[in-house]
């Protein structure tokens, strides 16, 4: 495995860092502190260019948040945007692409052009082929971020980076607090490092038929129940090595008359859909959207039923479509009618 040095003089870089702010304040343009970067960049990038080669930057204290989802309830981490987001844009932008090369072809989450689409597309080729195995596990690791071992995850880095400067930066981020904290940006690269090993474990040593992992859900096939029941047991073997361990709710699926659930959907070899709290969530938006007409700000009803326009275009989902959007039309106004 290649392990990349001589990367700090990139990092630290003016351009770099500026880029790093463009990049760090899209969908934030209202931010105060965006605002008070906007003012003087070349001043604060200087700032942040300062602290890096001095070594006097820090990661700043966390403003901690629980938010619920409605299934359950995270803890969010925020940061300050300048400097710290800042910076952690300006260390990815260098490193990002170099640790992605690393990774297997079916690990996704935060990866560019491998989202839950090609996930989605992935699976639903496989599932819907001809030489598609009989049998699916799915496992999912226990509060994964959270449990993430700091110095396992500095380890997991020194496998990839020999630059002592990047590594002190990587550093002084995973020592700020234990595990991975959920809103920081390098958690879910850094998330994909840290089982990345387990990955190449899982396709060269295990070799199951057929493995799709996306952060922390995994999806293994095989035309063995008996298989998928020892590769679990595998699983869990190693992921005690990690400090980690699987959920109890693990699933075995008969492809052809259950399917699969994975990234939000449910893929079976004739068709393709929502998964059930997805559809309903759906379900809840378009009915809150119709008790809201016609005082509701179309703009933002539209932005709501695009974004689940996305998971409803993958999938066999037009009779829910058109159930549910079609008497929201009439409402609409005209020039948005079209888009819906």
């Amino acid at each position: 495995m290649k392990r990349h040095g001589n990367l700090w003089g990139k990092i630290i870089d003016l351009e770099n860092i500026k880029l790093a702010h463009r990049m760090a304040r899209k969908g934030k343009a209202f931010y105060n502190e965006v605002k008070m970067v906007n003012e003087d960049v070349e001043k604060y990038a200087k700032h942040i260019q300062d602290s890096l080669i001095n070594k006097t930057f820090t990661t700043s204290p966390y403003e901690i948040e629980e938010r619920s989802d409605g299934r359950k309830v995270r803890t969010i981490y925020k940061l300050p945007y300048f400097p710290d987001r800042i910076v952690q844009h300006a260390l990815l932008n260098i490193t990002g692409s170099l640790l992605i090369k690393s990774m297997i072809r079916d690990t996704y989450q935060s990866i560019p052009g491998r989202g839950t689409s090609d996930a989605a597309r992935r699976v639903k080729e496989l599932v819907r082929s001809t030489e598609c195995p009989r049998y699916a596990i799915k496992v999912d690791i226990h509060k994964y971020y959270p449990s993430v071992d700091n110095e396992l995850m500095k380890q997991c880095l020194r496998r990839h980076i020999k630059c002592k400067d990047t590594l002190w930066l990587f550093d002084d981020i995973v020592n700020s607090t234990q595990g991975l904290p959920i809103g920081n940006y390098t958690s879910q690269h850094l998330g994909n490092i840290y089982l990345n090993q387990f990955d190449w474990w899982m396709k060269q040593i295990v070799k199951p038929a057929a493995y799709f992992r996306y952060c922390d859900d995994i999806v293994i096939f095989s035309n063995s129940k008996e298989d998928l029941q020892t590769i679990r047991k595998q699983i869990e073997e190693k992921l005690t090595a990690l400090k980690l361990k699987l959920k109890p709710n693990w699933t075995v699926y008969d492809v052809h008359t259950q399917g699969v659930d994975f990234v939000g959907y449910v893929f079976k070899p004739l068709r393709t859909r929502l998964r059930k709290n997805i559809a309903e969530k759906f379900k809840k938006a378009c009915k809150n959207i119709r008790r809201s007409a016609p005082m509701i700000n179309w703009d933002e009803a539209l932005s709501v039923l695009m974004a689940y326009k996305g998971w409803v275009k993958r999938c066999n989902g037009r009779k829910l479509w058109r159930a549910e959007v079609s008497c929201l039309t009439n409402w609409f106004p005209k020039q948005l009618r079209g888009a819906v």
